[in-house]
């Protein structure tokens, strides 16, 4: 129980038997390349950790319905309870690593529908932010629907990172480019560019989820 389990992502998410789940407290990663799901057994477990020693990329902490998101350097407490959903805990900075307090990003247009090319939304960042890989945990809204397939492009000084897609039927769907983590330094300009003129498209929101980097 006072062990260090190395969980290797080479061939993509991870699912742990509940003899790997019981042989170790501390649960490191190893070849992450993106951000990858670890399912956990139906065990009761009052205490282990994930501890995300990657640079750049988060795993994420699944029981049943339940999710707990570990950003790259930080440290998570956990505990299961034996239900189908039972995981709790909380994630926490580890020595040296970024501060994974919220960090959000808004998009707001009123109105539209969008010129081509329209910058619709801008922010300028206070701090350095991190976003999961495919901007994992953003939401949308839109009031009245597209006609076509109606591709934000979200941008840092100008240099594409990831898109917003919205679909006819008014459906989100957010990616970064290359399916990778990212971060935009502080004093950086993230902004929103609509794609060509789309003839109904109006009223949009949505919110990046960010973390301080």
């Amino acid at each position: 129980m006072a062990d260090i389990y190395t969980v290797d992502f080479t061939a993509g998410n991870v699912t742990l038997t509940a003899a790997q789940f019981r042989s170790a407290m501390t649960f490191i990663p190893s070849n992450l390349s993106t951000t990858r799901v670890l399912t956990l057994p139906a065990v009761k477990r009052a205490l282990f950790f994930v501890h995300n020693t990657d640079a750049s990329d988060s795993i994420t902490v699944t029981k049943g319905s339940t999710t707990v998101s570990v950003p790259a350097g930080n440290l998570a407490a956990l505990y299961t309870d034996g239900t189908t959903n039972g995981l709790a805990g909380a994630v926490f900075a580890a020595a040296g690593a970024a501060d994974p307090s919220p960090y959000d990003v808004p998009l707001s247009y009123a109105g539209g529908p969008p010129a081509s090319s329209e910058v619709i939304g801008r922010v300028v960042a206070c701090r350095d932010i991190a976003f999961a890989a495919n901007f994992a945990g953003s939401n949308g809204y839109i009031g009245t629907n597209p006609t076509g397939s109606f591709v934000i492009s979200v941008q840092d000084d100008g240099v594409t990172i990831g898109t917003i897609t919205i679909s006819t039927l008014g459906a989100f769907t957010f990616a970064t480019t290359g399916g990778t983590a990212k971060t935009v330094a502080a004093g950086s300009r993230l902004e929103f560019v609509a794609p060509a003129a789309d003839a109904t498209a109006a009223d949009i929101a949505a919110t990046l989820e960010g973390t301080v980097s």
